[in-house]
């Protein structure tokens, strides 16, 4: 963590709460959530469920009031739903895993680790490497498990995973395989989430403060910067508010005073 603070100091010391083009940021303190790192909301229950590098796994109102929270352990790095189940599903790093929790009880029902084969390499992603960061849920009454998950590795290589996971087909603990993947750049890659409306996702990277704005092909859009220190997961809410993880403590709530998105997708290749 030192090291990352060092690097994001010399790298990007004007990615502060004052970023360009905001109109709004508030602090969420939650003080009890240890290093938060990944958000969703969760659509059923109109509440943001957040993950941490320490093992905390919370659910939080969108007035920014601590819910509830519990300890799942290991490092924590994303986070996503089902909308279909409700059912929420945790990225742990270091195992490589998606854990499928009971929104309910916060209770442990099934695990699936990842298969970190692809296109004839049986590591392709490189087991005690820097790991999976992110992850986000496309949901499809078309596909047979109802969806496919999508992660980003942080590094070696940086890039854009599809994964798919038997949540209808299968019972119990499972792996999770890749089916498709979009090698994206050099940025360490942060979180991921998907935008149905735009079609496209987010990715972020705490080290330089910015989002990536990236196609289901892996075509880049251009990137925006957003506020805080190392921040980490993302989240949009209706309104265009974005809540922000950040990996030094607490959430923000962000509400830009240009949509970020616009100019990007008519063909604008950076904001700021």
């Amino acid at each position: 963590m030192a090291l990352l603070l060092a690097l994001l100091l010399a790298l990007s010391a004007g990615a502060g709460l004052g970023a360009a083009g905001s109109a709004a940021t508030q602090q969420w303190e939650l003080a009890r959530l240890r290093e938060p790192s990944g958000l969703v909301l969760h659509p059923g229950r109109n509440t943001l469920f957040v993950v941490g590098d320490e093992g905390d796994v919370a659910e939080v109102g969108l007035d920014g009031k601590l819910l509830r929270i519990s300890v799942l352990g290991g490092d924590l790095e994303g986070v996503t739903s089902d909308p279909s189940s409700g059912l929420v599903y945790v990225l742990r790093e270091g195992s490589d895993e998606i854990v499928e929790i009971d929104p309910d009880s916060f209770k442990a029902l099934r695990r699936f680790r990842l298969d970190r084969g692809w296109a004839g390499d049986r590591e392709y992603i490189r087991p005690g490497g820097d790991g999976l960061e992110g992850l986000t849920f496309i949901a499809s009454s078309e596909q047979a498990e109802g969806g496919s998950f999508f992660a980003v590795n942080q590094n070696d290589p940086p890039a854009l995973l599809e994964l798919l996971l038997p949540l209808r087909s299968g019972r119990g603990d499972a792996s999770a395989r890749i089916v498709a993947v979009h090698e994206l750049g050099p940025a360490a890659l942060s979180a991921i989430v998907w935008l149905p409306g735009r079609e496209v996702f987010l990715i972020t990277s705490a080290l330089s403060g910015r989002v990536a704005v990236v196609g289901r092909d892996g075509s880049a859009h251009g990137t925006f910067r957003i506020p805080g220190f190392l921040p980490e997961g993302l989240a949009l809410l209706p309104g265009g508010v974005f809540i922000i993880a950040q990996d030094t403590g607490g959430l923000i709530q962000w509400k830009p005073g240009d949509d970020p998105l616009s100019g990007l997708l008519d063909g604008k290749r950076d904001g700021d």
